[in-house]
């Protein structure tokens, strides 16, 4: 007779009403103990989650770090599928039960209260939005080492042996910023930072350093990411709607403010030495251009909203700067709800709300940070940018919003641009970033035509990533910038090999053929090999070569 051993939780699933999908995805983060789930936002990644520590922590202590914004909506949600379980919320409330079963905390207090969050034997760790910690930060460092994520090469684990990173947007803007996710989940390939930018992110030295800002070899990026992330966009295990995207242009030419803060910055700009950048003049500088923008295209704004209530549909109004927030809300009163960086996360809770049930609330007025994530907004069946961010991912957290589970009719997205100014090339320039980030996370690449097509657009994007290196504070000449960039996609594939089912393979070295190295499953499903190579850089031609058989 044969017995399965269930985990201890496991009867904790039938409460949680799960999808299918979402029934699969509770099973691959168990499965795998420290993972990415990187479904498409509004898939349900949080309560897969909640469901998934419950299993495998029936009765241990969880952490949930995540944006100050989020706290509440976590509570809620726990509370919703587990309402017998205590919950404390860091700076908020105040748990009576000394040992809450559920911690949650914001990224912002960790440091403060860093020596309790490390005195306790977390059960299971989530870190949400978890791209956060991307960047070499304080913040960061922090949850490293909550993770037992330790500096010194080739070091083990020594933190929660289940962690949940969850991010709608793994790739943000570039391969480096997935690094630190792999280190969180122990993927051999982050043992060496040099190697992976080296093999991902097209490393190079100059006179400052190694720059490591481009992207390279992304097919066996793809590859790589799936040996620990989940993905599924909606449209794969959805009925969703349909969500219809349209980019239309302004006309600001009659602004004189507008025109004169353009000449003034391209006045500037052309004559700068791209090697030396001021990046304090070039942001003030910028800053002005883009809120002239902003101002130009308010009524262009406030027109298409006021058009959309005539049709009796609710609208979403997404803005970069505060100024425009602040005029459509005098202009539409009580009809109106705002949600920005200055209200708290019950206010903010509270406009959401509004939204969502009251029938007089008709437009929900949003920075594109604040109300860019973690809240539902599916009452509204358009979505309004009167202005664009530099990060594609913001866009697409943005409009996500309103397109997620429990939406029923169509979303219609629209972008308003500038025509024929620095909107223009940051439109492009978006266009050309969402491609690149869905290279690396669609599950097929895709093929020569489509690459050919992204080439030809960034060659075209001169001015937009010139001023994006100097954004980034690139120290290198922008043009080569741009043909770094244009030839990093990957080529199509030649013809894959068969795949092999024994889960363990052997070569010979070539600098000594009596000696054999292994390809194994590690303990999460990563690829490890025993040759030097593997051990030194957590990557081997050994192991991309069973990855690409065993993961295209």
């Amino acid at each position: 007779m044969n017995v399965i051993d269930l985990p201890q939780g496991i009867d904790r699933v039938a409460a949680a009403g799960l999808y299918p999908h979402q029934a699969d995805g509770v099973s691959f983060l168990i499965s795998k103990k420290r993972a990415i789930l990187a479904d498409d936002m509004g898939l349900g990644k949080t309560r897969q989650a909640i469901v998934a520590a419950e299993v495998v922590a029936p009765e241990g202590p969880v952490l949930v770090v995540c944006p100050a914004s989020l706290k509440l909506n976590w509570q809620r949600e726990i509370k919703t599928v587990y309402p017998d379980v205590s919950v404390e919320v860091v700076g908020y409330n105040k748990n009576s039960d000394h040992s809450p079963r559920w911690i949650i905390i914001n990224y912002d207090l960790l440091a403060r209260h860093v020596e309790r969050m490390q005195s306790i034997d977390w059960s299971c760790v989530i870190l949400d939005e978890a791209h956060f910690i991307k960047n070499a930060s304080k913040r960061t460092s922090l949850c490293l080492k909550l993770l037992g994520v330790q500096d010194v090469a080739k070091a083990p684990l020594l933190g929660p042996q289940y962690v949940f990173l969850l991010t709608g947007t793994p790739m943000t803007n570039r391969p480096k910023d997935l690094f630190n996710l792999l280190r969180c989940v122990g993927h051999p390939a982050s043992r060496s930072f040099i190697s992976f930018a080296k093999r991902f992110c097209d490393a190079y030295k100059n006179d400052w350093g190694w720059v490591t800002s481009g992207a390279s070899n992304l097919d066996q990026l793809n590859l790589l990411m799936k040996e620990v992330m989940l993905r599924r966009l909606k449209d794969e295990v959805l009925d969703l709607p349909p969500k219809i995207r349209s980019w239309i242009p302004v006309d600001t030419s009659e602004s004189k403010s507008t025109l004169n803060a353009i000449r003034s910055f391209v006045g500037w700009y052309i004559t700068t030495d791209p090697t030396k950048p001021n990046d304090t003049e070039f942001l003030a500088r910028l800053t002005k251009v883009r809120t002239a923008l902003h101002r130009a295209k308010h009524k262009a704004a406030s027109d298409r909203i006021k058009n959309i209530l005539t049709q009796g549909n609710k609208v979403v109004l997404f803005a970069c700067f505060s100024e425009g927030i602040n005029r459509h809300k005098r202009q539409f009163g009580d009809a109106a709800v705002t949600i920005t960086g200055s209200q708290n996360t019950e206010q903010r809770m509270q406009a959401v709300d509004a939204f969502q049930t009251d029938p007089d609330v008709k437009v929900c007025l949003c920075n594109i940070i604040a109300g860019g994530v973690g809240i539902t907004l599916t009452a509204g069946t358009h979505v309004l940018f009167q202005d664009l961010d530099w990060v594609p991912a913001n866009h697409a957290q943005a409009e996500d919003r309103c397109y997620r589970m429990g939406q029923t009719e169509k979303v219609t997205v629209e972008y308003l641009y500038a025509a024929k100014t620095l909107d223009s090339h940051i439109a492009k320039l978006l266009q050309a970033k969402m491609s690149l980030i869905q290279a690396v996370e669609a599950e097929d690449l895709p093929d020569a035509s489509i690459l050919k097509q992204i080439e030809t657009k960034l060659r075209s994007l001169a001015p937009a990533l010139m001023e994006e290196a100097r954004l980034a504070s690139l120290p290198q000449d922008a043009e080569n910038q741009i043909k770094l960039l244009a030839n990093s996609y990957p080529q199509k594939r030649l013809n894959e090999a068969s795949l092999e089912d024994t889960g363990s393979w052997e070569f010979s070295s070539a600098s000594s053929p009596g000696t054999l190295y292994h390809v194994t499953y590690g303990r999460a499903g990563h690829l490890e090999c025993s040759c030097p190579g593997f051990t030194y850089r957590g990557n081997c031609k050994h192991v991309l070569e069973i990855r690409k058989k065993t993961l295209s």
